[in-house]
C-alpha cells in the first residue's frame, strides 16, 4: 500500500501511523543512547572538542524534535483543545527551530500582538508551523539566498486569527504552487522528501482545526497564510 492511499484512507493512516510511531521511538532512543555514551566516552579519553559537543548536542535535540513530531501527529486521532496565548506560543516555536535556521545562518523573526490568544491544538498547530518553516529554510540554503530571513506575524480580523510565514526564497512557480498540497508531490530528491509534509499540513487544517491555508509569490519570496476560526463554529 503506498503513501497516497493510506492517507487517504483513515483507518489505514491511523494503522499506518502506530506502525511508524512504534518503528521510530526504538531507533530514536538508540540514537540518544549512543550519544550519551560517545560524550562519555570522550569525557575518559580527556577530549575537549567544542565542535563535537555541538554536534553531539544538536544530534539529541534534533532526535527530541522528531520524537515530538510524532507525539504531534497523535493529535490528529484525538480531540484535544489548549487555550494558547500566542506570543508564547510562537517563542516555543522559535525555541523549536532556532537550532536549525541558526546553523544556515537565517534570520527568524517574530511580529505579534500580546493579547492575542487561541483555543485548539496547540502541538498540532506547531507542528504545521514548523513543517512550513523547515520548508522555507530548505528553499533558502539550496537557493544560497542572500542575507536569508523567516518572518513569522500574527493578527486578529473578523473572527478570526491569521498567521503568516513569509521567506525571501525568490518564490515558487505557478506549476509547483498548484501541486504543493498534493500527496507524493515534492521538489527534493526522493531520498530526502516523501511530499507528506505539506499535504499533511492541510489535511489537518481542513479535517481537524477548521482552519485554511493559502500561498502567494510576494516581492522577495513566498507567504504562507493561515486562517484559523477563533470560536467552535468556525465563523
Amino acid at each position: 500500500m503506498n503513501v497516497k492511499t493510506l492517507l487517504y484512507e483513515s483507518e489505514s493512516l491511523r494503522e499506518a501511523f502506530g506502525v511508524i510511531a512504534h518503528q521510530w521511538r526504538q531507533p530514536l532512543s538508540h540514537i540518544n543512547a549512543l550519544v550519551s555514551s560517545m560524550d562519555n566516552r570522550l569525557y575518559e579519553l580527556g577530549v575537549n572538542d567544542s565542535v563535537i559537543s555541538k554536534q553531539l548536542l544538536d544530534i539529541e535535540m534534533i532526535t527530541k524534535e522528531m520524537s515530538k513530531s510524532i507525539d504531534s501527529y497523535r493529535g490528529y486521532f484525538y480531540k484535544k483543545e489548549d487555550k494558547i496565548k500566542v506570543t508564547e506560543f510562537f517563542e516555543n516555536i522559535q525555541k523549536s527551530v532556532e537550532h536549525t535556521l541558526k546553523d544556515k545562518n537565517i534570520n527568524f523573526n517574530i511580529k505579534t500582538d500580546d493579547t492575542l490568544e487561541l483555543s485548539l491544538d496547540e502541538t498540532l498547530l506547531q507542528e504545521i508551523i514548523v513543517t512550513i518553516i523547515n520548508n522555507s529554510r530548505d528553499a533558502l540554503v539550496s537557493r544560497n539566498t542572500y542575507e536569508p530571513f523567516v518572518n513569522l506575524s500574527a493578527w486578529s480580523e473578523g473572527g478570526c486569527l491569521f498567521i503568516k510565514l513569509c521567506d525571501n526564497a525568490g518564490g515558487m512557480s505557478k506549476s509547483i504552487m498548484q501541486k504543493i498540497f498534493e500527496p507524493d508531490f515534492t521538489t527534493k530528491h526522493t531520498s530526502e522528501g516523501t511530499g507528506v509534509g505539506l499535504f499533511m499540513v492541510k489535511k489537518i487544517l481542513d479535517e481537524k482545526l477548521n482552519a485554511q491555508i493559502d500561498v502567494k509569490n510576494v516581492e522577495s519570496g513566498v507567504c504562507f497564510t493561515l486562517k484559523i476560526p477563533r470560536n467552535k463554529d468556525g465563523k
